[in-house]
């Protein structure tokens, strides 16, 4: 169940990077974030009905703010990341998560995977690392070099270092109440506190956003967002945070694929390291 919960929140993913690029062409960072919590904060309203409001205790709300603020940087730095970067490059750079979250899940959640699930994790970044290479100057740190000379994927990097974090804050504060409640719960929450410092960034194009024809442009961002987080958290009930960001991953490939279909990126030399991004993840997922 877990699997097939991870492998539904890759597609959302893969879909919800395309119209955030095609977003981005018309909205700046802020509002897009903004559109993605409000939305999707709506879609969960449902969810306050499901089940009773549990206790909630010291360790939640410790989970709840140290997410929210961590997390409220990292997805403005990825919106603004996919809006300057070529998504078939900047996607596969999420492939760094499940090796960060070796280390945040064993502090935060007492958890550590199989030897399976490390060498999975180790193809997975493998295949990053080749993605990234430089075939003109076969430079052996040229992947870095990439990213050094990429303001987008650095903002992206940004977002993967955030994500380590926030996922095994995630489990944490589920943990400490249920999925339903936290989906619903959170995601309501952040979009509240996130609205002042969107309106005052630009008023203007804050309320742009309420005609119905960008309305429209948006929803699409929201409604996958919602879709992902849902069947995220409910995975996170069942296994490891490690393992379930790294089954995610599939939307790299999915990513590159739409790149290519939508945004006319190139993606020949993009192929073989992607389908090791893959590989890595199945053998993580095998190992649980």
């Amino acid at each position: 169940m877990w699997l097939l919960l991870a492998f539904t929140s890759a597609i959302s993913l893969a879909l919800q990077a395309i119209y955030i690029k095609k977003n981005s062409l018309h909205f700046n960072e802020f509002v897009i974030t903004w559109s993605i919590l409000a939305i999707s904060a709506t879609l969960y309203l449902p969810l306050f009905f499901f089940g009773n409001v549990p206790h909630l205790n010291t360790v939640f709300w410790i989970a709840v703010f140290s997410r929210l603020i961590i997390d409220s940087i990292g997805l403005v730095f990825y919106v603004k990341g996919l809006k300057i970067a070529p998504v078939s490059l900047a996607i596969p750079l999420t492939a760094l998560v499940p090796l960060l979250l070796l280390v945040t899940q064993f502090f935060i959640n007492h958890l550590f995977p199989t030897t399976l699930g490390i060498i999975g994790v180790c193809v997975l970044v493998g295949g990053l690392y080749l993605l990234n290479f430089d075939h003109d100057t076969k430079h052996l740190f040229s992947p870095f070099q990439s990213i050094k000379k990429s303001r987008g994927l650095q903002f992206v990097l940004i977002f993967v270092i955030s994500q380590a974090l926030v996922s095994s804050l995630q489990k944490l504060a589920i943990d400490n109440s249920n999925a339903y409640f936290y989906t619903a719960f959170f995601q309501l929450f952040w979009a509240i506190l996130f609205t002042p410092l969107v309106f005052f960034y630009n008023k203007k194009e804050f309320i742009s956003v309420f005609h119905i024809s960008n309305i429209a442009k948006l929803f699409p961002v929201g409604g996958l967002d919602a879709l992902q987080v849902f069947t995220n958290n409910i995975a996170l009930v069942l296994t490891q945070p490690v393992y379930v960001y790294s089954v995610q991953n599939t939307s790299i490939i999915l990513t590159s694929l739409f790149g290519y279909f939508f945004f006319k990126e190139k993606i020949q030399k993009h192929i073989f390291p992607t389908i090791m991004v893959v590989g890595g993840v199945i053998l993580i997922s095998l190992s649980s």
